[in-house]
Formats: C-alpha cells, structure tokens, sequence
C-alpha cells in the first residue's frame, strides 16, 4: 500500500505529528510505501516572508530539510520527502497539487491533520483539510488534536453501510482494512422501510440483506458482525453510538468523490469527520 502523509513543516502543534508517527507505525508495515508530501507555495507565511533564504532554497530544499529533520526526531527513516512546488496563492490549486501526485504516483490512502479547535463544541475542519478531503480521488485517514487512539494494530473497525451501491462498494474497501490490519469488521446499519411496506415484508426485507452481506464477508475470509439500529434519531449519532459500544478502534465511512453533497449541507459523513474522537477513514467509492 502507498501512503502519502500530508506534512507541514510548519506546523506548531507538534502533537499533530506525533499522532501521525503512532498511525503509522501501527497501521502499516515496511512492505508498504510511505511519504511525507508538502507544497511549498506563497500561501505559506512562514516561506513567502524567509527572506534570509535565498528563493529556490525557499521552496525546495528548506521545507524538506525541515521535514527530514523532524522525521528523524521521530525515529520515522524509512519515510520518503516530496516537496511540490505551486506558485499560486489559491487553496484550491494547493489542493489539486496533491491530488494530481497521488494520481501520478498511484497513492493509495492519505493521511492527514486537520485544525480543530479545543474551544468549540464541535469539530471544525480547516479549510485545506475539507477541501482535500473533498476533492480526493484516493481514501483518506483523518485525525485531529483530540482524537484518541491505542497504539497497536486496530482491532475492530467500524462501516456505516446504507445498503447502497456504492455503499457496497466502500463495504468491500472496509473488508480489505480490516484483512490488513486482522482486525473484526462491524458493520452499522440502520434499516428504513420503503413507504407501504409491510413490517413482514420489512424484516424479510433486512434479514436477507444481512445474511447476503456476511456470506460474502465469510467468503472474504472477514470476520464481521451487523449492529442493526432502529433508533429514531439522527444516523451519526448512532453510528458514534455504535463506535463506543463496540469499542471500534477506526470508524470507516464511503464519500464520493468530487462530489459537493457528500461532505457539504450537513451529511453524515462531515458531521462524523466532525465528532468523531476516533481516527476517521474516509472510503472514496
């Protein structure tokens, strides 16, 4: 697997890092691929205002030296530095930077930071994170300053899944996790009948949706178990829920990608990116 960690150099929460090394190490192996990736641009105060360093050095080599040495503070020698370079002063291009390197380099998951604050009540993702988060055509892996997480091998991971299309198919990602990691796979599903539908024809309905799904989780050699939810109330809550009882170490979630409505307008998945206090892995399906 090839992850690309988006790494700030600049960066004064240094905690954020330390987080990412622990996600690291105990997520993924030497056999997989991992980089830490920046984009230097006049976006950036602390390089656009570096006039002590003469400009190519600014956008190149300083960054990387930065990130090097902090890498190696953190023990982390087997992860390889990428700076791009993007003169642009737009979040958006920024953003797009990145996204045409995972394309290039066939990045499989991306991990990334976001600024929440410890001040609100809920969590807000900083802009470069959502529109990152929104734009990518790759699975991301998504924490923040107060999220938690024990430092070993997740043990359960948790999917939300709809029963839709492509519901299914972010199952099938989740699926592959959880083979990597060894780890159960619970799956969330909140049934809702279809208007007119008999409460025999609905039970028929979920019970055969469910025994379809864990034929073919046992076929993927996938230890798994359905959590059925018919509380009347909104579905990530239930799904956060869910995360506590179950003691999940990941909650997974499908997004599609490029698309405004699966992030925007109060979705679920924005609203667990905002809640959630587990690391969060986005699914683009």
């Amino acid at each position: 697997m090839k992850i690309l960690w988006t790494f700030d150099p600049f960066e004064k929460n240094k905690e954020l890092h330390e987080f990412g090394k622990n996600l690291l190490v105990n997520l993924f192996t030497k056999k997989d691929s991992m980089q830490a990736v920046y984009v230097a641009s006049n976006a950036e105060a602390e390089l656009a205002t570096a006039f002590n360093i003469p400009v190519k050095k600014r956008y190149t080599s300083y960054p990387k030296n930065l990130i090097k040495d902090e890498l190696n503070e953190m023990d982390l020698k087997n992860v390889k530095v990428e700076v791009l370079l993007e003169e642009s002063l737009s979040l958006t291009s920024v953003v797009k930077k990145i996204i045409n390197y995972t394309k290039e380099k066939k990045i499989d998951l991306i991990l990334i930071a976001t600024n929440s604050k410890k001040v609100l009540p809920k969590m807000v993702l900083g802009s470069f994170a959502e529109t990152l988060v929104h734009m990518s055509v790759c699975d991301l892996l998504i924490f923040h300053q107060l999220t938690k997480f024990a430092l070993k091998t997740p043990q359960n991971l948790l999917y939300a899944h709809d029963f839709s299309s492509k519901g299914s198919i972010g199952l099938m990602r989740a699926a592959e996790y959880a083979k990597k990691w060894n780890a159960t796979l619970t799956v969330v599903y909140v049934p809702i009948p279809e208007v007119g539908m008999e409460l025999h024809e609905f039970k028929s309905s979920v019970q055969k949706k469910v025994e379809k799904l864990e034929k073919t989780m046992e076929k993927e050699k996938v230890k798994c178990r359905v959590h059925l939810e018919y509380d009347i109330k909104p579905i990530n809550e239930i799904i956060l829920d869910v995360a506590a009882k179950t003691k999940a170490d990941i909650i997974a979630v499908a997004a599609q990608s490029n698309k405004l409505t699966a992030l925007l307008g109060g979705s679920t998945t924005r609203k667990i990116l905002r809640e959630s206090l587990l690391p969060t892995l986005v699914l683009k399906v």
